[in-house]
């Protein structure tokens, strides 16, 4: 018989069990991508401009649109979380300590995330995501002046680092504030005017290449070349903003004059499909114009048959008919 103690442990087992606790979810509450960004999370509740940085600037930054967070340019390990620590301080210590290397020489707790680079310096930094650009920049009348520097155009002071745009190029004059005046004179910002020309009638040409190819493309027309540049008109004009930084205007009129080859290719094979299809569209009409004459025209034989030929005596269209019949009668 078995014994009382495992009817029990089957009888418990047997029973119902309680609900399983509701799973984590993998998004931060309230769709936060930086909920659990420990720097985002502290220097939004610290007072004065360490708050102002988070929310004023970074959070309508381009490097916030791209979930690059404070720690990415600063270091630092924005994983840690104050329940791991015994105090706000110890917190505060752990995820201080993994700064970038850019920032050792720093000394004073108020600077240590405040970067000293200057110039060229500040190039090799942002480099280190902007590879392409940073060649672009150091090998320009910029880089090697070593002002101004990717800050000065893209941040002006401020961590809201807009989207790259050909309308950072500030082609006002030094009366009217203009940025890039304040270095060039009024000779030089006329080449500055010319490239943000060229640039911006570029970009206007890789967007409305596009649209002829999408048209092109639902008539059924198809080409891999002038694919392969229209289904990446993004990565056009990222090149088109990268070449930009060289400030060398064979490299820039080049671009321009390849960008400019592929859209008159675009614009030609258009042109030549709207051409067949107009014809086409002749050729149908004309078809069925023939097709509507000719089933006007046995419309109008059957109106006649049936008007002027339905009580027609056939005898009298045969010559001597009526001759013979009278003969014939006679001799009887």
């Amino acid at each position: 018989m078995m014994p009382l103690s495992a009817l029990v442990l089957i009888l418990l087992q047997a029973g119902p069990q309680p609900h399983d606790a509701p799973a984590v979810s993998a998004e931060p509450a309230g769709g936060d991508p930086y909920a659990d960004n420990a720097c985002v999370q502290c220097h939004r509740n610290l007072a004065g401009r360490s708050a102002e940085i988070v929310d004023l600037e970074w959070a309508h930054s381009v490097h916030h649109e791209n979930n690059v967070a404070c720690d990415g340019c600063h270091g630092g390990d924005a994983s840690l979380k104050r329940h791991q620590f015994p105090s706000a301080a110890a917190f505060k210590q752990a995820s201080h300590l993994a700064r970038n290397p850019e920032f050792l020489l720093l000394h004073t707790e108020e600077s240590r995330f405040v970067s000293h680079a200057r110039g060229r310096s500040i190039s090799y930094f942002c480099g280190r995501c902007h590879a392409e650009i940073m060649e672009k920049h150091l090998g320009s009348p910029h880089g090697n002046f070593g002002d101004p520097s990717c800050l000065y155009c893209h941040g002006r002071g401020s961590h809201n680092i807009p989207s790259a745009s050909i309308d950072i190029i500030d082609t006002r004059s030094r009366s009217e504030r203009g940025h890039c005046a304040l270095c060039h004179q009024a000779s030089t910002m006329a080449t500055v005017a010319e490239i943000k020309g060229i640039l911006q009638e570029t970009a206007d040409l890789i967007d409305s290449s596009a649209v002829e190819f999408f048209e092109l493309e639902e008539m059924g027309y198809r080409n891999l070349g002038l694919a392969e540049a229209h289904h990446h008109t993004p990565e056009t004009h990222s090149r088109l903003r990268r070449v930009f930084h060289s400030f060398n205007m064979r490299d820039i009129n080049d671009l321009a004059r390849s960008i400019e080859s592929v859209a008159q290719q675009t614009d030609a094979a258009l042109e030549l499909v709207r051409v067949l299809r107009q014809a086409r569209r002749s050729q149908t009409l004309v078809g069925l114009d023939a097709a509507m004459f000719l089933l006007v025209f046995a419309g109008v034989l059957v109106y006649y048959k049936h008007a002027f030929c339905q009580n027609y005596d056939r005898s009298s269209a045969v010559p001597g008919a009526g001759r013979r019949g009278t003969a014939n009668n006679s001799d009887e």
